[in-house]
C-alpha cells in the first residue's frame, strides 16, 4: 500500500528578475526559464548568505598579535634567549637559518647561528642541529636528524618534520633551552 499525502505549500513566493532578459522568476529558480541566464540567487546571494567582502576590505584589517601567536609579521624579528646562560641574540629571518656548533670539519657546512659562545659543545648541540625557515607569515622549526634532538615545549621533534613556531615557545637542542619571541 503507498501512501500519498499532499503538502501546500504555504512560504510566500518573492521573484527574482533575470539579469540577462528581465523575466521574472521565482525565488527558488537558480536558472532563468527563458534565456536559461543564472539567476542572482543561485549564484548564492541569498538572503543570509555570507557577505563578499572586497579586496580593499581585507586588506584594511590588520593583524592583532596575542601571546602565543604564529603570525610573524614582515617587521618582526626573532629574540633568542638562552635560558642558563643569561645571553639574547635577535636575528632578522627572511628565509632559512641553521642553528648548530661551529666546526672544523671541511665536508659539513658551518651552521648560519653558530651556539658554541652560549655552551653548545657541553650541552650537546650537534653541528647542523635544526632550522628555523621563514614561510610566508609564519616561522617553522625542524629537526636536522641531530644527535641529541630538539625539543618545542617538550615534545620532541621528528627530523625532517617542519613544525610551526609561536611567539613565547621554548626550544631545547640537547639540553641548550632557548625562549623565542617574535619583536
Amino acid at each position: 500500500m503507498i501512501l500519498v499525502i499532499k503538502v501546500r505549500d504555504t512560504r510566500e513566493k518573492t521573484m527574482q528578475a533575470c539579469p540577462n532578459c528581465g523575466k521574472e522568476n521565482t525565488d527558488m529558480d537558480t536558472y532563468c526559464y527563458a534565456c536559461g541566464h543564472i539567476l542572482p540567487l543561485g549564484l548564492g546571494e541569498l538572503p543570509n548568505a555570507t557577505i563578499r567582502l572586497d579586496d580593499d576590505a581585507y586588506q584594511a584589517l590588520s593583524p592583532q598579535r596575542r601571546w602565543g601567536t604564529a603570525y610573524f609579521a614582515q617587521e618582526n624579528r626573532l629574540k633568542l634567549h638562552f635560558r642558563d646562560v643569561d645571553e639574547e641574540l635577535i636575528v632578522d629571518i627572511s628565509g632559512s637559518l641553521v642553528l648548530g656548533r661551529g666546526h672544523d670539519d671541511p665536508a659539513v657546512s658551518q651552521p648560519d647561528i653558530d651556539l658554541t659562545p652560549v655552551g653548545a659543545v657541553e650541552t650537546g648541540v650537534s653541528r647542523r642541529h635544526m632550522v628555523l625557515s621563514r614561510e610566508h607569515d609564519t616561522i617553522t622549526v625542524m629537526d636536522l636528524g641531530s644527535s641529541n634532538n630538539t625539543y618545542l615545549n617538550g615534545q620532541r621533534l621528528i627530523p625532517g618534520e617542519p613544525r610551526i613556531l609561536r611567539d613565547g615557545d621554548e626550544l631545547r637542542l640537547g639540553r641548550l633551552v632557548i625562549r623565542i619571541n617574535f619583536v
